[in-house]
Formats: structure tokens, C-alpha cells, sequence
């Protein structure tokens, strides 16, 4: 699997697959809150779901190292440090925005809002590494990506729609996430990628469990749907992160972070079919200037 994906054209098209599933969450998560008989006003029970999805994920990450890699890991070579930053930043901070988020906004709305990630990854690995380089390829992609971004936040009266508590969660953990993927991308590498996603996930979801279940007010109804769900979340985590920490360690994370903006194509379609929220022609627009836009910095 990790030799695989060190193919450029493998990692490419298994980056549009963990794209996929990021995009499939949207409608998982709001499905979940359903199913859960989660209240809107309750943000620890959406918490507590988060912590208990990424526990499971990273149970199945390990299981994904028993089968794709089996190899012998020294305790000493084993990053600790970046295990924590990565827990704290990637999964407590950022899903607990991110659940939050999600509860009070569109799904369509987070799909675009989440397409920023690929371009604070572009601006912040050309700040912070030093082999990446910011190319006209990049700069018409970030411009047509924006323009994309830009039309699908517009209301009907040209302003903008934007709440700190729906809207604004969501950009707080896209950007953390941004974050995060730099920080891999410049201190991973030597790292098996499967023990540090599964560690970072444990250790992230700890911290959003014990959150969980002292804020929750929700009684959260267990049931089948409920349970087949929160297993899928924890099959996207473990499958996309697993994914994602490899391609970084091996390509560029200024170039593949553009592939970011697949997630709100697919988090669209699927919000729509899903959840039956309205496909607009602003909507297939603005996803037409993200696709471009990714072609354009791959064209060779």
C-alpha cells in the first residue's frame, strides 16, 4: 500500500477516493444526529459522537497496519511529540469545531466552505517548506478555486451568508486541518503512517470523549442506523487520514492539497441526494471553477 502510493498516478486517483469519503461525511454526520435524536442546541452529545467515531477509527487504523504493512515498529521511533500535536490539532480541536459547525449550516455550505483547505495549504506550505515553491500553475488554480468558493457564499441579495457558530466553526476546523497536513507534511516523514494516524485518532478522541460526556444533555438513541453509521465515520477516518498521511510523506502537499477542493463536489452531490437539499445552477457553477481549477495545476 505505501510503496503504491508513492506512484504519483496512484496517489492521485486514491486521494480522489479518500476525497470521496471526506465528502460523504457531511451527510453521515447530519444523518447521525437524526438517527441519535441528537438536539441542535446540544453540542456536547455532537462531541461525544465525534469522540467515539474517531476511537473506532483508530482501532480499524491499526487493524489496516496488521494488514497492509505488519512491519516491526521500534519504540524509539515512534514520534510522540507529533503524535500529541496531531491528536490535539487534527482530531480534538478540529472535530470539535467541525461537529459543531456542521449542525448549524447547509451541508452544501460546508462542502464549499471546506474547498479553503486547499488553498491555506497551498499559502502555508509555501511559508513554512522550504522546497515548495508558489508556480503560475498554482496561482490561476487558487484564483479560479476562490472565485468558485466565492459564488456558492453568495445569498440572493449579493452579500454573503456567515454565522461564527455554523459558517464560521467550519473555517476555524478547515484550517486547523490545513495545519495539521503541513505539520505532516514537514515532520512525518520516517514515521509509519498507519501508527500515526491510529495514535493521533486515540488520543484526540480521549480528550473529545471526556468532553462529550460531561457537556452532553442529549440521550442519545442507540440503534441499528446509528450503529451502522457511526462504524462507516470511523471506516472514512481510518481510510482517508491513512491515505492522506502517506501521499504527504511521499508528494507535495502544496500540489495535492488542491485535490482539498474534490471534497466539496462530492460533499455536494451526495448533501443533495442524501439529505434532499436543492442542487442550484450557482451551486454547479462554482463547482465547475473548483474543478478547472484542479485541472489546471495538474495539466501535465
Amino acid at each position: 500500500m505505501i510503496n503504491l502510493l508513492k506512484d504519483k498516478k496512484w496517489a492521485i486517483f486514491f486521494s480522489l477516493v479518500a476525497m470521496l469519503l471526506w465528502g460523504s461525511a457531511i451527510p453521515m454526520i447530519k444523518s447521525m444526529y437524526d438517527y441519535g435524536n441528537i438536539l441542535s442546541d446540544d453540542s456536547g452529545g455532537k462531541i461525544l459522537i465525534a469522540g467515539c467515531r474517531f476511537f473506532l477509527a483508530g482501532i480499524v487504523t491499526f487493524i489496516y497496519f496488521k494488514i497492509f504493512d505488519g512491519s516491526k515498529i521500534k519504540r524509539g521511533s515512534i514520534n510522540l511529540k507529533l503524535i500529541l500535536i496531531l491528536g490535539l490539532m487534527q482530531t480534538a480541536v478540529q472535530y470539535l469545531f467541525y461537529y459543531i459547525g456542521l449542525s448549524n449550516t447547509l451541508g452544501t455550505m460546508a462542502s464549499v466552505i471546506q474547498a479553503s483547505n486547499a488553498f491555506i495549504v497551498v499559502i502555508l506550505s509555501v511559508i513554512l517548506i522550504k522546497d515548495e515553491k508558489l508556480t503560475k500553475n498554482k496561482i490561476i488554480a487558487l484564483v479560479l478555486g476562490s472565485i468558485g468558493v466565492l459564488i456558492l457564499n453568495l445569498n440572493k441579495e449579493g452579500g454573503f451568508h456567515f454565522r461564527i457558530e455554523g459558517e464560521g466553526f467550519i473555517l476555524i476546523a478547515t484550517t486547523f486541518n490545513a495545519l495539521s497536513s503541513i505539520i505532516v507534511r514537514k515532520y512525518s516523514r520516517g514515521q509509519n503512517p498507519f501508527i500515526l494516524t491510529a495514535s493521533q485518532f486515540i488520543v484526540g478522541s480521549v480528550l473529545l470523549i471526556i468532553i462529550g460526556m460531561i457537556s452532553h444533555t442529549s440521550d442519545i438513541n442507540i440503534n441499528p442506523l446509528f450503529i451502522i453509521l457511526l462504524f462507516y465515520g470511523a471506516f472514512i477516518s481510518a481510510t482517508s487520514f491513512s491515505i492522506w498521511t502517506i501521499v504527504l510523506q511521499n508528494h507535495s502537499s502544496s500540489e495535492f492539497g488542491i485535490y482539498k477542493l474534490f471534497i466539496p463536489i462530492f460533499g455536494t452531490i451526495l448533501s443533495v441526494l442524501i439529505l434532499g437539499e436543492t442542487l442550484t445552477i450557482k451551486i454547479i457553477i462554482a463547482l465547475v471553477f473548483v474543478l478547472v481549477g484542479a485541472l489546471i495545476l495538474n495539466k501535465n
